[in-house]
């Protein structure tokens, strides 16, 4: 917990985990029948499919305070997009470096596959490209290469203050 009344978000997959992923903490890992239904219960606050996968975030995952995820830009727009006078979003895009990125990339795991987070990396320089077509982002750059959860406090300090 970030701080006090916060929920770091844990989206759902159909993918497989990878070695170093465990289920309920990095995603929650479900049959693509599960995510189907979840989606037309409208459990589902963004969902899309990437490589054959989807991804998605379950509105019964959220608590009452700060709910903090993790999105690629389709699922920020399609948040954007929600119209739920109990749900304010706040968009922040975190800026680091290259190195700073692909160093944890590369130390999450004993023995990482290079050649698929070279892919992943590569693939998010695409995603990301365009951000100025997205809804309004707030811009935090890590270049102190702070630990993440000092970059969310700051996020949630910013979103009390403004609300």
């Amino acid at each position: 917990e970030a701080l006090p009344g916060s929920h770091m978000i844990v989206s759902c997959t159909t993918r497989p985990p990878r070695d170093y992923e465990v289920d309920g903490v990095d995603y929650h890992f479900i049959s693509g029948e599960e995510f189907a239904e979840k989606v037309l219960a409208n459990d589902m606050l963004e969902a899309t499919c990437f490589n054959d996968w989807f991804y998605g975030t379950m509105a019964s995952d959220l608590i009452d305070g700060w709910n903090i995820g993790v999105f690629n830009p389709e699922g920020w727009e399609s948040l954007n997009q929600m119209k739920s006078p109990d749900l304010h979003v706040y968009g922040f895009y975190v800026s680091a470096k290259d190195k700073t990125r692909l160093l944890r990339q590369l130390n999450r795991e004993e023995n990482p596959d290079v050649h698929e987070i070279i892919r992943r990396f590569k693939a998010d320089e695409e995603d990301f490209a365009n951000l100025a077509e997205l809804p309004p982002l707030y811009w935090l750059v890590n270049e102190d290469e702070d630990d993440l959860q000092d970059i969310v406090c700051e996020v949630i300090a910013w979103a009390q203050e403004h609300n």
